[in-house]
């Protein structure tokens, strides 16, 4: 060991005592700081702007480390080399490695020494970096040092593991620019090896592994894990045993094919190894972050929890014409990197496999760009492009024995399988795409707990979960390619008609009755009476030019309509468009909706939460049968009146005056009843205006119509559904800096620490030199 420190220390003295190391620290210290001030500057900008933009502030050092800790380790393996080239070919070309093989000095000890001292240049360089980040974060008050704690041992490992790449090929050759060279393809040939070939299965998992980019991320966003770190030891263990091998064989007459097995025995030991380290079962994690932000949320961790009578499969059905590309076996790894790692973390035994299958609706583009053609012919020469042959996809006819593609409109999606239940988890469209904890938390919810089902009636009428015309509920309800539609958290749709069926099923969340047009017969009413006499959960939307039809409905639960409509005069709106306010009641709803609107209150100055009707009437209530009546909606009195005289077309799209018997007041639009009943509290939604759970595009306030129809729904789950992955507000948001005074700290990083460093190497080799 002594020995070991001996080479090391004499190795630090001929780095140091040479313009080169101080020269490269200088440099990595700049262009460190350089990658950080772009998204710094900007950073500080948007704090000190506020308003929207602080919505997007959780976690700001993450914000503020990930991209550009990417980038300082693209820009190292380029001068890395610069330092390890001469470690063992300056020996080599000056002759001093024939007094090293001739001195009581064992190879080991050498490889170790000269591995130790850069290894040493390496821990300056994160000094450097450490000292660049503290200097940036000191200006955030709480900080996730814990995050800069991980990303820095993430880097440390990565640059030891440069290390023994460029000791071992320094031990190659003589010509120390050859080494370099070499060392440098090696590094990049390892940082985009996990693109290579990846469509081939076997080689796809070996090249994956070998990525040295791929098993730095995790580390560098926080995230440690067995896994990554003992890849990266792997790797060291065998370019250092390379480099005392190479050495050796140096000083023996032996054939060349016992010194081939002896490489071939390390890389057998490592690759067993890496083999039993890269199994789920014994990987495990350390979430080096404040408020665990690269860990699910605990509530989807107990959910997995009840997943432990047997595997959880995933199959990712994906149709070769709608994105294939995010799918395709090259894409496959990070796929499953990207959507199921969190969650393998916590069961390891999900099982992930892809089907891919051909299919298109009767009225698809292809077919008219493609005249004459079959579909297998299409989509032949659409597999062609994707450099894979048609006998890799399914047809529709045998996708279709598997799952209902065509009611998930030949999408691509998940089907989750649990036992004998399965469940569907899509993709979207929007800018995410793929599913985020929300989505999947439900999805797995409904493999454990029975979904929420609810029923519209259809019998007189009414709007539909499935229409497509604007006054169905669709986008709200089953929307497939909108992830907050509800039947992406977790809910399940379906119509009644009353007129067949004996009663309301006992066994629904909840019944919604949407603006019916014609007249409910007095069968219909008396089965919702029994329904709702058992405590069933009801949704009522209603017009006022159609109160005539929901008037018995409403007289059984104390409710009633007034008579007229309510209006508000506007320049750009008609005048039958008004504008209601939530309640404290409606607000509170849901712990989410609450921590929503108080960051809307917070982050967009909204203090009035406006739900836009269009010709909604007013509601009046008395309490009854134990009942409890909560406004949700109401407008104000300054904004418009009830008007009781009939309203013409003409008059919505003119000015508007009051008439002397119109009504002023703040006017109650939705209300809440709720009682217990049958074990469990029911609850009975009304609402004035059926188009008040539409999303209108109309100027004047933020309208929440989509997020007070949401939550409205949601109320029918209890909480079960949405899934609540809420996190603590991280208090790691805010700078205490402004834009004026990112020039101090561009002058401290970019001048006065480098010349201080300069000043001191200038008088180290000075003084050296004098010597």
């Amino acid at each position: 060991m002594r020995k070991t420190f001996y080479i090391a220390r004499n190795e630090l003295y001929a780095l140091f005592y040479s313009p080169i190391a101080w020269i490269l620290m200088l440099v990595f210290l700049v262009m460190s700081s350089a990658e950080f001030f772009g998204l710094y500057g900007y950073l500080v900008a948007a704090h000190e702007r506020g308003g929207l933009e602080l919505l997007n502030f959780q976690n700001l050092t993450r914000t503020m480390l990930q991209w550009p800790m990417l980038q300082v380790i693209r820009s190292l393996y380029i001068f890395f080399p610069l330092i390890t080239m001469g470690l063992m070919s300056r020996e080599t070309s000056s002759g001093t490695i024939k007094l090293l093989y001739s001195s009581p000095l064992h190879i080991r000890e050498l490889i170790f020494g000269k591995y130790l001292a850069i290894l040493t240049f390496a821990l300056c360089l994160i000094a450097l970096l450490a000292l660049t980040l503290l200097v940036l974060l000191s200006a955030i008050p709480h900080a996730d040092y814990g995050l800069l704690t991980g990303s820095l041992s993430g880097m440390f490992l990565v640059l030891a593991t440069y290390s023994a790449i460029g000791l071992f090929i320094s031990s190659l050759t003589s010509y120390q620019i050859v080494a370099a060279i070499i060392t440098l393809g090696v590094f990049a040939l390892l940082g985009s090896i996990g693109g290579i070939w990846q469509e081939y299965d076997v080689i796809r998992y070996i090249t994956a592994y070998i990525n040295i980019g791929g098993k730095s991320h995790n580390a560098l966003r926080g995230l440690l894990n067995l896994r990554d770190i003992t890849y990266f030891l792997i790797v060291i263990a065998i370019f250092l045993s390379f480099s005392i091998l190479r050495i050796k064989s140096a000083t023996e007459s032996i054939p060349a094919i016992r010194k081939g097995m002896r490489y071939l025995l390390v890389l057998a030991l490592a690759a067993m190894l890496g083999y039993i380290t890269s199994q789920p079962e014994v990987n495990v994690y350390a979430d080096t972050t404040q408020n665990d932000i690269n860990t699910i949320t605990p509530p989807t961790q107990r959910m997995l929890a009840k997943l432990n009578e047997g595997p959880l499969e995933v199959t990712v059905y994906a149709n070769l014409f709608t994105g294939f590309m995010r799918f395709s076996p090259a894409a496959q790894l990070a796929v499953i990197t990207q959507n199921w790692e969190p969650y393998i973390r916590f069961k390891p035994d999900i099982k992930v496999n892809f089907a891919y299958y051909y299919a298109l609706d009767t009225a698809a583009y292809q077919y008219k760009v493609n005249p004459g053609k079959s579909l297998q012919e299409i989509a032949a020469r659409e597999a062609k492009t994707y450099g894979m042959g048609l006998d890799a996809f399914l047809d529709s006819a045998t996708v279709s024995k598997q799952v209902d593609i065509r009611e998930e409109e030949f999408r691509c999606f998940f089907v989750l399988k649990y036992k004998e239940k399965t469940s569907i988890l899509r993709t979207f469209d929007d800018m995410e795409f793929w599913p985020q904890e929300d989505e999947t938390a439900a999805a797995l919810s409904r493999l454990i707990d029975t979904p929420p089902r609810i029923l519209f009636l259809s019998d007189e009428l009414e709007r539909s979960p499935f229409g497509f015309r604007p006054r169905d509920y669709r986008g709200l309800t089953s929307l497939r390619g909108n992830r907050y539609a509800l039947i992406n958290q977790g809910y399940d749709f379906d119509t009644l008609s009353l007129k067949r069926s004996p009663a309301v099923p006992k066994d629904i969340s909840a019944l919604v009755i949407a603006d019916p047009r014609t007249a409910i017969p007095a069968e219909s009413l008396q089965k919702i009476g029994e329904y709702i006499d058992r405590g069933g959960n009801v949704l009522i939307t209603a017009e006022p030019d159609r109160k005539a039809v929901v008037t018995p409905l409403l007289a059984r639960l104390g409710l009633s309509m007034r008579d007229g409509m309510l209006v508000q005069p506007g320049d750009k709106t008609a005048n039958n468009i008004i504008f209601a306010y939530m309640s404290d009641t409606a607000q509170r709803l849901s712990p989410q909706l609450y921590k929503q609107l108080d960051n809307d209150h917070k982050y967009m100055g909204d203090s009035i939460f406006a739900v836009s009707c269009q010709g909604a009437g007013v509601l009046e209530y008395q309490a009854r049968d134990g009942f409890r009546v909560d406004p949700l909606l109401r407008t104000r009195r300054q904004d418009g009146w009830n008007r009781l005289d009939p309203v013409s077309d003409d008059e919505l799209l003119l000015r508007l005056e009051k008439r002397p018997n119109d009504e002023t007041g703040d006017f109650l639009t939705a209300v809440r009843l709720t009682r217990q009943q049958g074990g469990r509290q029911q609850r009975i939604f009304v609402m004035s205006d059926a188009d008040c759970l539409l999303t209108l595009f109309i100027p004047g306030p933020r309208s929440y119509n989509y997020v007070f129809g949401f939550w409205c729904f949601s109320q029918f789950a209890y909480g079960q559904f949405p899934a609540n992955t809420m996190r603590p507000d991280s208090p790691d948001r805010t700078f205490t800096i402004v834009v004026d005074d990112i020039d101090n700290r561009k002058t401290l990083l970019y001048w006065i620490i480098p010349g201080v460093i300069a000043l001191f190497s200038a008088l180290l080799l000075i003084r050296r030199k004098r010597k």
